[in-house]
């Protein structure tokens, strides 16, 4: 029963943990690229497109840390049940 309830605390603390460390990173990569346009504003178009590509890479994690709550959220109600 411990390993349960073990179990279901880790499962219902880790994604908003995820959640806030992405999300932080996504505010640091935003502040990184602000001020790389602010000290070079030619290179505004090359600074937005890997702006893009880490803050979608960044997003994707939280994705997949979302697929994984759901998954293991199941597995806990299956370890419940039985």
């Amino acid at each position: 029963m411990v390993a349960i309830t073990v179990f279901g605390s880790s499962v219902a603390l880790g994604l908003p943990i995820a959640v806030a460390f992405a999300s932080h990173a996504q505010s640091r990569a935003a502040v990184a690229a602000c001020e790389a346009v602010a000290r070079q504003p030619e290179a505004a178009g090359h600074v937005w497109r890997f702006l893009m590509l880490t803050l979608v890479l960044i997003e994707s994690l939280v994705i997949y840390a979302l697929v994984a709550f759901f998954v293991l959220q199941g597995l806990l109600a299956r370890m419940v049940v039985h």
